[in-house]
């Protein structure tokens, strides 16, 4: 999803990528360098490995009522996702600016709400020692810890755990995945059942064994579970996900 913010006091209105598994937020190099802020280096985790880019303070964000002052940020090249959406987009708002307040994203109508939310759909309270959404699920007699991703369509699962997830596929059938780092390789898994909150889910997933993250075994994009309102309730730090 797609919303319209700004920077600062400057009146014009700049595309912003909603993506609650994204922290910290990304700010497009191309803005950054027409809003003349310093760069430093700085070194990412992301689905390729570990990839070199920079990082900024922007003095001040705001999308409606949500106002952040001296966000740090991620500075990257978003030209690839402006080409997806064909859209120009100045940053990727993360969940260290999105989770500061409660809001409602409603799929259906293309549209982010701020201030009270229903307390409907799965619940899934945010991780207490990183402060994010992250959903325990049960497959194949294991269970996984996933970030929820609003900025996926798609499951993906991390590590050596997954490897026991799918059966071996030929190598020529892998399909690529593209990261923030690099092009790499995964495997796909065409039906993987799992359970979230006693709910039951079947959907396609891509595994990449050689991928490891101390807080999460992968991602869960809301949108192939077919939700159609994700809430956060930020006084209680519990996100909720409708279908």
């Amino acid at each position: 999803m797609v919303a319209e913010g700004q920077f600062g006091g400057d009146a014009e209105g700049q595309n912003f990528v909603i993506d609650t598994g994204t922290s910290p937020s990304i700010l497009n190099i191309a803005v950054a360098r027409r809003l003349g802020l310093p760069l430093s280096r700085a070194r990412v985790s992301a689905i390729g490995g570990l990839s070199d880019t920079f990082a900024a303070t922007v003095p001040e964000i705001r999308l409606g009522p949500l106002h952040s002052i001296s966000v740090p940020v991620l500075v990257s090249d978003l030209s690839r996702v402006e080409r997806d959406l064909k859209l120009p987009i100045a940053g990727i708002l993360g969940f260290d600016i999105l989770g500061k307040s409660s809001f409602r994203l409603d799929y259906r109508k293309q549209l982010i709400e701020f201030g009270e939310v229903a307390h409907e759909g799965i619940p899934i309270e945010l991780s207490i020692k990183a402060d994010l959404p992250i959903a325990e699920i049960k497959t194949g007699g294991k269970s996984l810890r996933l970030l929820v991703d609003s900025g996926t369509n798609r499951m993906v699962i991390f590590g050596a755990r997954s490897t026991a997830e799918s059966p071996p596929i030929p190598a020529n059938n892998l399909p690529q995945a593209t990261g923030v780092a690099n092009v790499v390789q995964a495997r796909a898994v065409s039906s993987l059942e799992f359970e979230l909150s006693g709910v039951r889910f079947r959907q396609s997933a891509f595994i990449l064994s050689d991928r490891e993250e101390p807080l999460f075994d992968g991602l869960l994009g809301v949108r192939s579970l077919g939700v159609r309102v994700l809430s956060l309730d930020a006084d209680r730090r519990i996100l909720y996900l409708l279908k």
